[in-house]
């Protein structure tokens, strides 16, 4: 530890006197900048290779506060919920090699209100990896924890977009990600084996790539690990092949993704009469090319270019089940009859239980989509255009390009809520807490396990309750203290097969934060249409964003309005959005941020449920003096259902949120602040009852409180 202290020391003492001689040398002092840039990212490097163990880390402690009011709630509802924490996050860096490195990251968790209940609370393991870059730099590697993309109909996570998001909104998203070991980037966290080979220049190609990945998508194929006794023994693996090459700014690439369950792991246990399992292999081979004009014209003000890419799917399922069925044997019997004997064969009918593999599915599709781009720096002004056409079958399906992180639908704040009308239960129950209240805050708890919270061998507790449970399965039990993590978060890091997600799909309907068009990314099928997008960045100073989407779902299965016999028809979807980012400090030419932002969407569909959405975001980021910041922001989101979204006995008509959130925020060291924020959500839904005239409606709003330190170490 002392000898990488000394060395540290000895580099950045160089860098500094580097940097120093290279100003004085310099000409200009953009010369200085590009100059120390440079020795910086050296010192950077350098540093990272030092052989050796590194710990670092971050230390949170905080409270957060949640008081709701509801005309809809119980008289002996609580109203309050209180959370108080200290949150540790260690991470454990080993290289034992100049190219390689350990990367082992663990998590702490106390709650301040159940600490003299917690005896042994368990370290939970966040990420494990062996990292590394070998061959002379040619060859990258990930071991363990990896985060891995290939391409938008392959291998790809879709994110919720939100233009111009202010900051103190996207730092929540981003700690709530993080608690489920996500990011917001489109790469897919995986579990396994991850290879990439770049050769660099060879004769006339600029770039040979070859990729291998090898991942366990599911321990034991659990299903939604919100229920953790939903699961199979059909474990389930991903196969991923990816090559290509790049030649005066154009790319070719062929990639390949074979996702499977292995059925000898399931067929090792017996299934129940009952249970039925479905086995499902999904392959998509695609082959996508690229263009970027700057290798061949470097001397344009502008570049233009364009991506595509054209894949085919198969998905294929059959499944397992046992079938009871009558079997006659004979039996070689003796008699005697008059004093004679005689053998006779008698039949013997028993109901046999054998096991039955039947095809259940087999779908092949296609997809494909082409992007035209004009990029260019003019007088200070960055800008980027992209439009382009996609198309996409009924029968397409691609399962890590297709399943979304965020799900929605948690109550994350006050979920003992209780509610005096049935039906108000009934709705929430569905439609679950606001999309903001999912989008923006998670709550972490260790609690600890008792014989009325765990699942037992024996099968029966308190949440599978039993009237022949025995009696004395609780007498003299001692609770040994350990405690279980867990989370109230509305995004999941679970990929999710094809029949799954069609029994999600009308969750996915109901949530207002899901894009109505395209809820599962570019690979969601049956879909075809234009779409366009201008990024526009003047200097730091001001930016603009805008969004367009034209698109139509041709196999919608509706149902005819006389017959009622069910028919195809078209769904047409338009989607548009625009933002600006002012920078008032920047403009003013002060040395500190006062930023400003806001923007406009709206989305809306001429058939199916009819849902029309409208969000509205502003906010501001302002350095007030020296360490102390000002943050805050507004959100307001209307989701409309024309044809009502059907709840049992009752048609969900309208959803109406807002979040309003504000603080400060006073910087420590780097990476370390104290922070206190305040906030207000309001969550309304609109619904009728069958027979009834009036519309009903439950409002729900929430004062939330915050407060933390964190700390970097």
């Amino acid at each position: 530890m002392n000898f990488n202290m000394n060395m540290r020391k000895f580099l950045l003492t160089s860098a500094v006197a580097f940097s120093a001689a290279s100003a004085f040398a310099a000409d200009n002092q953009a010369e200085v900048v590009t100059q120390q840039k440079s020795l910086l990212e050296k010192l950077d490097s350098l540093n990272a290779a030092v052989l050796g163990l590194k710990i670092n880390g971050t230390a949170k402690a905080g409270i957060a506060a949640s008081f709701a009011s509801s005309d809809q709630f119980a008289s002996e509802s609580p109203t309050q919920e209180n959370q108080a924490f200290t949150d540790v996050n260690l991470r454990l860096t080993a290289r034992p090699s100049s190219e390689t490195m350990i990367d082992v990251q663990l998590r702490l968790h106390k709650d301040w209100q159940n600490a003299y209940d917690e005896n042994n609370n368990p370290i939970i393991g966040h990420w494990f990896s062996y990292d590394g870059t070998i061959l002379n730099k040619h060859v990258d590697f990930n071991l363990g924890y990896m985060r891995v993309g290939y391409t938008p109909l392959t291998i790809y996570t879709p994110q919720t977009e939100i233009l111009q998001e202010p900051e103190i909104f996207a730092e929540k998203r981003r700690e709530a990600l993080e608690k489920r070991n996500l990011d917001t980037t489109s790469r897919r966290l995986l579990q396994g084996l991850n290879v990439v080979y770049n050769s660099g220049n060879v004769s006339v190609l600029d770039n040979i790539t070859a990729q291998l990945t090898g991942a366990r998508l599911r321990n034991t194929a659990k299903k939604i690990d919100q229920v953790f006794f939903d699961f199979d023994f059909a474990d389930r693996y991903l196969l991923g092949v990816r090559v290509g090459a790049d030649a005066y700014g154009a790319h070719l690439g062929v990639n390949f993704v074979n996702l499977m369950d292995r059925k000898q792991t399931r067929r090792s246990r017996p299934i129940s009469d009952a249970d039925t399992i479905y086995y499902d292999n999904n392959m998509v081979i695609s082959a996508d090319v690229a263009f970027d004009s700057k290798k061949l014209l470097p001397e344009l003000p502008v570049t233009f270019g364009l991506t595509g890419e054209f894949a085919m799917s198969k998905w294929k399922v059959d499944r397992d089940y046992n079938v009871k069925e009558n079997q006659t044997s004979y039996n070689a019997m003796a008699g005697k009859e008059d004093g004679k004997s005689f053998v006779y064969l008698k039949p013997v009918t028993k109901a046999v239980t054998t096991y039955t593999n039947e095809d259940y599915a087999d779908v092949d599709g296609k997809s494909f989509y082409a992007d035209l781009f004009v990029k260019g720096n003019i007088s200070d002004i960055d800008f980027k255009v992209d439009a382009g056409y996609f198309q996409t079958d009924s029968g397409f399906w691609s399962e890590l390009a297709s399943t979304p992180v965020y799900m929605g639908r948690s109550t994350i704040f006050n979920g003992n809520a209780l509610y005096g009308n049935p039906a108000d239960s009934l709705v929430l129950a569905t439609f679950g807490a606001s999309s903001l209240e999912n989008l923006y805050f998670s709550v972490y708890n260790s609690t600890t396990l008792q014989a009325t919270n765990l699942m037992t061998s024996g099968g029966s507790n308190s949440l599978s309750a039993d009237a022949g449970e025995s009696p004395y399965m609780y007498s003299r039990l001692d609770n040994n203290y350990k405690n279980g993590h867990f989370y109230r978060n509305g995004y999941t890091s679970n990929t999710y097969k094809k029949l799954e997600m069609l029994s999600l799909k009308p969750f996915m309907d109901i949530d207002p934060s899901v894009s109505l068009a395209l809820p599962l990314g570019k690979a969601t099928p049956d879909r075809k249409g234009i779409t366009a997008k201008v990024d526009v960045n003047w200097a730091d100073k001001v930016t603009f964003n805008a969004r367009v989407n034209m698109v139509t779902q041709s196999n919608l299965i509706g149902y005819d309005p006389v017959t009622f016999a069910p028919i195809s028809t078209e769904n047409k979807f338009t989607e548009f959005a625009a933002g600006l980012g002012v920078d008032a400090g920047a403009l003013a030419g002060l040395d500190r941020q006062i930023l400003l932002q806001g923007s406009y969407s709206h989305g809306e569909e001429d058939s199916y449920l009819k849902r029309k959405a409208d969000r509205i975001v502003a906010g501001f980021t302002a350095d007030v003096w020296g360490p102390i910041a000002l943050l805050g922001g507004i959100q307001m989101y209307t989701k409309e259902f024309g044809n009502g979204y059907a709840v049992a006995a009752a048609a969900v008509t309208k959803a109406t949120e807002m979040l309003a959130l504000g603080g400060a925020r006073v910087k420590l060291a780097p990476l370390s602040y104290v922070s206190l924020q305040g906030g207000l959500l309001k969550n309304e839904l609109e619904y009728s009852v069958i027979g009834v005239p009036a519309v009903n409606k439950i409002s729900i709003s929430k004062l939330v409180l915050l407060a933390d330190v964190t700390v970097n170490f």
